[in-house]
């Protein structure tokens, strides 16, 4: 079993993670540290050594669920953006616009189109 944890890639493990723990408000490294039953540390090290850092995965994690969430549900961007852990509906809004160059209501829009 321990073989296998290590054939899967520490990023993937976070993001499968974050998967689980974003709707439930557990946002924070620890919370995923804790989860995968490793150090803050060590996790920040293995996602280093893969090119990558915490808050990438994060940001990813996150644009992925929005993009999931906004095409194939009917659930308010306000509701979105707490599945998400986000502090509030703007903190979604603004993320949305950096990750696509549009509001989540026009990406929506755009996709039933």
């Amino acid at each position: 079993m321990e073989d296998a944890k290590t054939d899967v890639s520490m990023r993937a493990r976070v993001e499968h993670a974050l998967t689980e723990l974003l709707p439930s408000g557990r946002t924070q490294i620890e919370d995923v540290a804790r989860e995968l039953a490793v150090s803050k540390r060590s996790l920040q090290r293995r996602l280093a050594e893969e090119g990558t850092s915490w808050l990438e995965v994060l940001n990813r994690s996150r644009e992925r669920l929005a993009r999931h969430y906004l095409g194939s549900t009917n659930l308010g961007v306000g509701e979105v953006s707490f599945l998400l852990g986000f502090e509030d509906p703007n903190s979604l809004f603004r993320a949305f616009q950096r990750w696509t160059g549009k509001t989540p209501e026009a990406w929506r829009a755009n996709l039933r189109a």
